[in-house]
């Protein structure tokens, strides 16, 4: 198997800098198998970044040996130039690395170097610059970006050039939350790659979800080599190295403690299949499904998390004009029980027990041969608790004047379950929100029924929302676009019109009640 073989050896490395008493590197001895993500941690000055250096041939060992996808590194100019297309280092100053008129230039410098002609360069870095969102500040100079946007240029100039390792030195270091979190994003595709992903990093929380393997170094030396549960068992490494339990380890009396406790005595690993119907925005695909997503896999650390949209055209437009490929549930399943799980959780981001879900039960009947038990969540209007906390999640955070009307626009289907719709007004009425109202672009109530309940109200002032997990082309078309949309009918007839292209994903509280309809089939 692919991920069998080693890409990096390391035998019996040593290394002192010139004017140190004591050795940085003492007998390394490490394999690391291709595709892994590998977390390196330990205190500072514990020989990790040193280890970084020796694999890019940046410093050469006084002893021992690096192998590289089986090849003896040779430091030679054609042996580092060798190494170098294959191993790629983002430091943890970025202006240690970024020394170009422009973040185009920059992008450029190191592909070019390797010789590749400049058409091919060019599209290289274009197709880069997007990649990772860098294209409102091609044209700056590096030294005026912020540390966040640095570090994106600084990861960017490596990605450009292929390499099948990444070496990542402490990549959120003196970043900001936003900054972190698309720093995180950009590993989290680097990873979709296949590529070999090295990180050196003191964040155990976001390691212990993330790593496949760690590396635990003290004094030049390597402590540990294994899973972040292995490691994590090993108290008095840790506190040898400063480094404290995961929080999810540290919480006692929680269900994510529990959860734990079972995974130690030997349960079976679970998968986490979540299931939507998709969008082909990437904008709010990020803020939802994908918040979604990454909150499943912080509160279910011990399962592993896998996505699969339903809608077979948003699937095929995504392909055609994102070049990324997202499995559909049959694909998903497969690819679970391929990877060696015999149990899988389902949770659907479905608002209602309508067409979409019919279809995932459907699929996930055909299959359950794969495995020795599927489970399935709940979509999130399925009692009347459900409809109650997600009036609350909404109202919560959407304030309206007491002469608004707050307008919500849900799909709509011809199945039996657009009665949750009507339902979904009433009660809103009943918890005392009784400026709401709920129509479907593509069912029944219409949008000349909201209007017949507006006109009643008499008031004139009008609040558009998607009542969908995602604000994507229903919401910024048929609600919001400037023609042919509930917005401009609503303009015509006089209505002062805001609105708010929010999608239910980016409710914490929406979110919080998915992950209770997971945590209700866990139990």
């Amino acid at each position: 198997m692919q991920d069998q073989k080693y890409i990096i050896e390391a035998e019996g490395l040593e290394y002192t800098y010139d004017g140190n008493d004591s050795k940085t590197l003492k007998n390394v001895n490490l394999k690391i198998r291709k595709g892994k993500k590998v977390a390196f941690m330990g205190g500072n000055g514990s020989g990790k970044s040193t280890f970084f250096l020796c694999l890019n041939g940046i410093i050469k060992p006084d002893k021992g040996r690096i192998l590289i996808d089986g090849n003896e590194i040779q430091y030679t100019r054609k042996g580092l130039l060798d190494v170098r297309k294959k191993v790629g280092i983002v430091f943890q100053n970025p202006d240690e690395q970024l020394f170009s008129a422009s973040v185009y230039e920059e992008i450029s410098f190191g592909i070019l170097n390797l010789g590749v002609d400049e058409e091919t360069a060019r599209k290289a870095v274009e197709e880069v610059i997007e990649e990772l969102e860098i294209t409102e500040f091609q044209d700056r100079p590096a030294h005026a970006l912020s540390g966040g946007q640095k570090k994106q240029v600084a990861i960017a100039d490596i990605l450009v050039m292929k390499p099948e390792i990444m070496i990542l030195d402490e990549p959120a270091a003196a970043l900001d939350p936003k900054h972190t979190k698309k720093v995180k994003e950009i590993v989290n595709r680097l990873t979709e790659k296949g590529i070999t992903v090295l990180m050196a990093t003191h964040d155990i929380d976001y390691v212990y979800g993330w790593a496949d393997e760690v590396v635990l170094m003290h004094e030049g030396q390597i402590l540990m080599y294994g899973t972040p549960e292995q490691i994590c068992r090993e108290k008095e490494l840790l506190e040898m190295t400063n480094l404290e339990l995961p929080a999810v380890l540290r919480l006692d009396n929680t269900k994510a403690a529990e959860r734990r406790v079972r995974l130690e005595t030997g349960e079976r690993k679970k998968a986490i299949l979540v299931v939507s119907f998709g969008t082909s925005h990437l904008d709010t695909l990020e803020k939802t499904i994908q918040v979604f997503e990454d909150e499943v896999r912080e509160e279910f650390p011990e399962c592993k998390v896998y996505r699969a949209f339903t809608s077979g055209m948003i699937l095929r437009k995504l392909e055609r004009t994102e070049q990324l490929k997202i499995d559909t549930v049959e694909e998903a399943l497969k690819r679970i029980a391929s990877d060696g799980y015999e149990e899988v959780i389902v949770q659907p981001t479905h608002i209602i027990n309508g067409i979409e879900n019919d279809r995932m039960m459907e699929v996930l009947m055909e299959h359950m041969g794969l495995f020795r038990k599927i489970s399935v969540g709940k979509p999130l209007l399925s009692s009347v608790e459900d409809y109650k906390k997600s009036i609350h999640a909404v109202m919560a955070e959407t304030p309206l004047a007491e002469d608004e009307v707050l307008v919500l626009m849900g799909h709509g289907t011809d199945h039996h379950a657009n009665s949750a719709y009507p339902t979904l007004e009433y009660t809103f009425h009943a918890l005392g929100y009784n400026q709401v109202l709920v129509g479907t672009v593509e069912s029944f109530p219409e949008l000349k029924n909201v209007i017949e309940k507006l006109e009643i109200s008499g008031r004139r002032k009008v609040v558009l929302m998607p009542f969908m997990l995602v604000a994507g082309d229903h919401a910024k078309n048929d609600m919001a676009g400037d023609e042919d949309s509930w917005k401009s009918e609503l303009e015509s007839l006089g209505y002062e019109v805001r609105v708010i292209l929010k999608g239910l994903g980016e409710f914490e509280g929406i979110r919080k009640i998915l992950i209770e309809h997971i945590e209700n089939v866990e139990e």
